[in-house]
């Protein structure tokens, strides 16, 4: 069994958890389609999109947090899950200060939001294979061997 196989770092509510997640991942795309857009440009209308859309994601995992502590009581979550909902958390956070700061902050801005995209990645990945190991309706991809047997 491998790291990512791993039950015991499952998240409580797998579905939940990867739909915000991907919510949260859709958010920072568009963030980052936003900023693409104000440095081609010298609109301040994405620059408020931006911003009023970096406002609005805090809530995601602010709601994936607050899912995680929620079920603590009926179903225990591991610690890693809900360390990586926390640590999403914080990351967003440090996204949304540093790019209200603006200045040099920028220089945290866009390393703290591509850190963010990874651990939604991982977020997501990891709430679905743990959703579809406890419901049984697909089996649970594995990759096939680099090289087939007899041939090491």
């Amino acid at each position: 069994m491998t790291r990512h196989e791993d039950p015991s770092v499952d998240p409580a509510a797998p579905r939940a958890t990867a739909a915000l997640a991907a919510v949260l991942g859709l958010g920072l795309l568009a963030q980052g389609a936003f900023a693409g857009a104000l440095v081609g440009t010298q609109h301040h209308q994405w620059l408020t999109w931006h911003k009023d859309l970096g406002d609005f994601l805090l809530l995601v995992p602010l709601a994936s947090l607050f899912l995680g502590l929620a079920l603590q009581r009926h179903r225990p979550e591991p610690n890693a899950a809900l360390a990586r909902r926390a640590g999403l958390l914080v990351l967003v956070v440090a996204v949304i200060a540093t790019g209200h700061a603006g200045g040099a902050w920028l220089a945290v801005h866009v390393p703290a939001a591509v850190a963010a995209m990874g651990l939604v990645v991982r977020q997501v990945t990891t709430s679905t294979t743990a959703y579809r190991r406890r419901s049984g309706s697909r089996r649970v991809p594995t990759r096939p061997p680099i090289f087939p047997e007899g041939q090491r």
